[in-house]
């Protein structure tokens, strides 16, 4: 017997202060290393003195700034490529996190399962002793789950009403 779909959610980091607080560094450093570059082969001087070393921009491009940079494109690329997916079948739940953490909660193992609105406890995967295993990449609601073995899980959800509907077919 083919596996039926009976719920699917994908959720991504979409939260603009996120993303504020991690572009705003990278753009001050790209905007460090435009002005040393264009100092060191244009004799560029920000504040048309000509005396760049009064200037707080003035200095060598480094390989600090570059390695910077290329840690935080790195990050960026990995948050933006971040995505939580939440497949409920016939008889198990896939949790998937990144392209590395995979989790299936057999439907059957579940002993208490209700829709949870929580206090912030970070974003990805956290352990907490509230809430046991979290799923998380926004908001504050989603279903905890209580497993036959004491084992707890919150799975964070904008939907946690059609999450939970899905649960008790």
């Amino acid at each position: 017997m083919r596996e039926r779909v009976q719920f699917k959610e994908t959720q991504k980091f979409t939260q603009w202060w996120l993303w504020l607080i991690i572009l705003a560094p990278i753009v001050l450093a790209v905007f460090n290393i435009i002005s040393s570059v264009l100092y060191v082969f244009g004799g560029y001087s920000p504040e048309g003195s000509g005396n760049v070393s009064i200037s707080w921009i003035s200095g060598r491009v480094s390989i600090f700034q570059f390695i910077f940079i290329l840690i935080y494109i790195l990050t960026i690329l990995f948050l933006a490529l971040s995505k939580l997916k939440v497949v409920v079948l016939n008889n198990e739940i896939k949790i998937r996190h990144l392209l590395f953490f995979k989790k299936v909660i057999g439907l059957n193992d579940i002993s208490n399962y209700q829709i949870t609105n929580y206090d912030f406890v970070g974003y990805g995967i956290r352990k907490t002793k509230k809430y046991g295993t979290v799923y998380n990449v926004k908001g504050k609601e989603g279903v905890s789950i209580i497993l036959n073995n004491g084992k707890k899980y919150l799975i964070g959800s904008q939907k946690p009403e059609q999450l939970l509907k899905s649960l008790s077919k």
